[in-house]
Parts: C-alpha cells; structure tokens; sequence
C-alpha cells in the first residue's frame, strides 16, 4: 500500500489536497502544474513469472480491467512479459517480491521528473508495482475466499487498485470511504461475490488529472462505510442496521457474517453507502428496499420501502432508511435486507453488477 516516490531533478514537491474532495494528487511547484502521464494512457508489463497464465494472470489482467472502469480519458493497458524486471528500466512492470516492500503488503514506485530548464518540465517516466510475497494474497472473487469476509486471502484486485492509484500519483486519503485508505475494506459484495472497485473519490480525481470522457455512468451501493482515520489510511467497517430511533440492535451470526436481531412488525434504520462513479451528475435515481430469503439481492425480492437519491461525482453518501420488517417473515429464520440502487433501470450503466448488495438479519 506504500507510495514511493522517486523524483528525478526536483526544484518544487507537494501534495495539495482540495477540502472539497477527497483526493489528494501530486504537483511540481507553486503554480500548480500536476505530476501525471504525459498521455491518457500507459502500457503496463505484469511479469508472467510472478503471474503464470491461467489464475494469477487472470487475476493481475482483471485488476487492471477493475482499474479502467473510470469515467475519465486515462486507460492502463496490459502486455505480459518475460525475463528480468526491476525498477529504473524504463518499462512499467508488476511482479512479486518478499523484500522491496518491507513490512508493507505492496508498494508502487514512481519515477517523477519536475525541473526548470527555460521552462517547467514535469511528468511520470515509469512505475513499478511490486506485491510482497510474504502476503497471503487471493485473486478470488468469492467471500469464501477474502479476508473481513469468511476467508483469509487479501484481495489482489482492491490492493491492486490501490496501487495503480498512486501510479497516477493520487495519495493515501484519511478523510472518506475510498480505495486510497484501507482498500480490502473497499468492496461490493452481493450474494457470493466481491468485487474490487476503485470508487468515487478515485473517479473523481481522475477526471481532475485527465478529463472526463462523457457518457460512462456508474452508480452503485456497498455495505461499507467510512469509519475514521488510520494514520494516512481512511479506516473502513461495515454498515448497520439500528432501531427507528437509531440506537443499536442485538447482533446475530448470519452464515458468517454479523446480522442483526429484529422482530417482526419493527420499523429499523437501514444503512448503506451510495456513490457515483460516473461522468455526470444523477439526479431522482430510484432506490429500493427489499427483504429477501438468500443475500443475493435482485429485483424478484420483496420489495418494502423505496426512495429517490441524487448523487454527484464529488462525494462518499452513506445514510439510513427506515424500512418496516414485514410481519408475515418466519420467526427464528435468517434473512437479508437489500439495497437496489437505479431498480427501475433509468441509467444507461457501464457497470451493472455494483447496484445491489445487503444486511444479514435474524428474525426472533
């Protein structure tokens, strides 16, 4: 997760972090002029000794593609390669290492250049990501497999995202729920599946960095919420479900994870986090609540309560919705509340499968 930075010729270095947004990017000197590709896009090199075809190219490929669903201009391209690697070589490569991360599960390295020579000069000439051996890394989609789910693996994808993040020169953000903070706590889960995601205040800055493309829309819902400051990190937890006066609810382990304890008949603040990770500003989008018997959440659930939200691309909303727990639910009997967000299928999405997610409950 650690940033290095190598600054080539360095006359001015800071980090400006604008208060209205979460992101926080490199720039060259006091006017201002960012540190970024010279281009919208840089081929990156995954070494297939680190990465041998099938799994673990799979998982490094899918973690790039996860990276690249983004409104802006900018896209990392793939080509594999074989042979040595190593920083300072002039090609931006991704391998495995047990020692240039140190305690750190992975680390990107920049070269960065910021001079004056009859005029400012000022860009990115290479990147290098390295994941640490030491790790117990899982290119796994499946919760069985993830760690603060039910397995013990670090997502390659999330931590991956990270990385390439700062790859763009975007930094350790402490403030909201983002990728740049604690990125394994940064996900979507609906029924068995989680997903990497790179989120709204990534998206964000990369439209700041390298434009906005237009025309990719992307809403979507997690379970996850900001839960304070780490360090540098933004710490992240899961989102609850409280009583209609917003005190807390008994706790019951649901297939593994933490559900809560409700009756049936009793109104209950339902919690998630919604965000945009689209070109523009989405206005009225339709959001529904739904009981369902599994926690794969789909439309064919029941649905209970429904609302209408606005989301721009310039912050993490994450906020509660009381919604009744019918009274005809069986009694002593796992269930799990949902969340579709866009259910009437208004927004013409480039990503679909982050609309819905859920909350364990335990009916008593």
């Amino acid at each position: 997760m650690k940033a290095l930075p190598t600054i080539l010729i360095a006359i001015f270095f800071g980090l400006l972090a604008d208060d209205a947004f979460g992101y926080i990017y490199s720039y060259c000197n006091s006017s201002g002029n960012k540190i970024k590709w010279s281009g919208t896009s840089k081929t990156l090199r995954p070494n297939s000794t680190s990465f041998p075809a099938g799994y673990w190219e799979n998982g490094i490929r899918n973690t790039i593609d996860v990276f690249n669903k983004n409104p802006s201009r900018f896209r990392y391209w793939v080509s594999m390669e074989t042979g040595s690697v190593g920083r300072g070589n002039g090609q931006s490569e991704i391998w495995a290492d047990s020692d240039l991360c140190g305690d750190d599960p992975a680390c990107a390295y920049t070269r960065q250049y910021c001079y004056w020579l009859f005029g400012w000069h000022y860009g990115i000439k290479e990147l290098d990501i390295v994941y640490g051996t030491n790790t117990a890394w899982t290119a796994s989609t499946s919760k069985d497999a993830l760690i603060r789910y039910k397995g013990s693996g670090r997502s390659l994808q999330s931590t991956g995202a990270h990385e390439l993040g700062h790859g763009l020169i975007l930094n350790h953000v402490n403030t909201e729920y983002n990728v740049m903070g604690t990125d394994f706590e940064h996900m979507h889960a609906n029924g068995n599946t989680v997903r990497a995601y790179i989120g709204e205040d990534v998206a964000d800055g990369m439209v700041f960095l390298y434009g906005n493309r237009g025309g990719w829309q992307d809403v979507s819902v997690t379970h996850w919420k900001y839960s304070g400051a780490f360090e540098e990190y933004s710490d992240h937890t899961k989102t609850v479900i409280r009583n209609s006066n917003g005190g807390p609810l008994a706790t019951a382990n649901v297939n593994g994870e933490v559900g809560y304890r409700v009756a049936r008949g009793q109104r209950v603040q339902v919690e998630f986090t919604f965000e945009n990770n689209g070109s523009d500003t989405q206005v009225n989008i339709p959001v529904g609540y739904y009981i369902s018997t599994n926690d794969r959440i789909t439309t064919w659930d029941r649905r209970v309560a429904s609302r209408t939200i606005n989301l721009s691309r310039d912050n993490v909303a994450t906020f509660s919705t009381l919604v009744e727990i019918p009274t005809d639910l069986q009694l002593n009997r796992n269930y799990w509340v949902g969340v579709i967000i866009d259910y009437k299928d208004r927004i013409s999405e480039a990503v679909e499968y982050n609309n819905a997610t859920y909350t364990p409950i335990f009916v008593q």
